[in-house]
């Protein structure tokens, strides 16, 4: 893994091989670790440890090479594939209320092992007192029922794609020969069924206008790589080089 810098410049490369045997070495490199919420996480750490494992953990065909990613604006990065230009946006999927119950837990707030809560779409921001004073409580909470986890998971990434999908319909969005949508997934869903969850996901970005902006998403988690097109849905292990 190499230090990145926690601000990367637009245009600056982050891979570039000529061959397929090339890519896997070339990732390695380029590997980054992101560290904890308190302690100098940056989005654009966050988008190349994603970018690094969504292309590490897909399959390639020799036509796809060269291959070449750069970090850009809006879209977030280019990925050049044998002269076809991907445009890929990025967006992490977290609560807000998780991301500042991580920050507090990062600077040591709270015992190490703790019951996971749920959460929603919409839900009331809480203040960071009134986060610690539940972090302090340490209560289980009303925990997951049934279906829940799915169904709240499906929720919140239907929303996040909506939110990219309506944004890079901007006018100041670069239009690229294909676009693709990467979503790094911290939402809080225990044990999540992906056999049950991800066909309620394909039917809702189907009432969308997902299909019309982006080619493909990608939904990364820790263990899962979903890459969902327009009439397939492909599941890969992730490859965390």
């Amino acid at each position: 893994m190499v230090n990145v810098p926690s601000a990367v410049p637009a245009n600056s490369v982050i891979v570039s091989v000529e061959r397929v045997g090339d890519l896997a070495p070339a990732l390695r490199a380029a590997n980054v670790t992101v560290p904890g919420r308190a302690n100098g996480r940056t989005h654009d750490l966050v988008e190349i440890y994603s970018l690094i494992r969504v292309l590490a953990s897909r399959p390639y065909r020799l036509a796809d090479f060269p291959l070449k990613l750069v970090k850009r604006e809006r879209p977030d990065f280019l990925l050049s594939a044998n002269g076809v230009a991907i445009g890929i946006e990025h967006t992490e999927a977290v609560p807000q209320n998780a991301a500042k119950e991580a920050f507090l837990r990062d600077r040591g707030i709270g015992p190490e092992t703790y019951y996971a809560q749920p959460a929603a779409i919409g839900e009331r921001a809480k203040s960071s007192k009134e986060i610690r004073a539940e972090i302090e409580a340490d209560q289980m909470g009303e925990g997951w029922m049934g279906d829940s986890a799915e169904r709240r998971w499906v929720e919140a990434m239907t929303q996040f794609v909506s939110d990219k999908t309506q944004s890079a319909q901007s006018p100041d969005y670069a239009r690229c020969d294909r676009t693709w949508l990467v979503i790094y997934v911290n939402w809080p869903a225990p044990i999540l069924n992906h056999a049950k969850a991800v066909p309620l996901l394909t039917a809702e970005l189907a009432k969308l206008a997902t299909w019309s902006v982006f080619e493909r998403v990608f939904i990364l988690d820790e263990s899962v790589l979903v890459e969902i097109e327009h009439t397939a849905v492909h599941v890969h292990c992730v490859n965390h080089c």
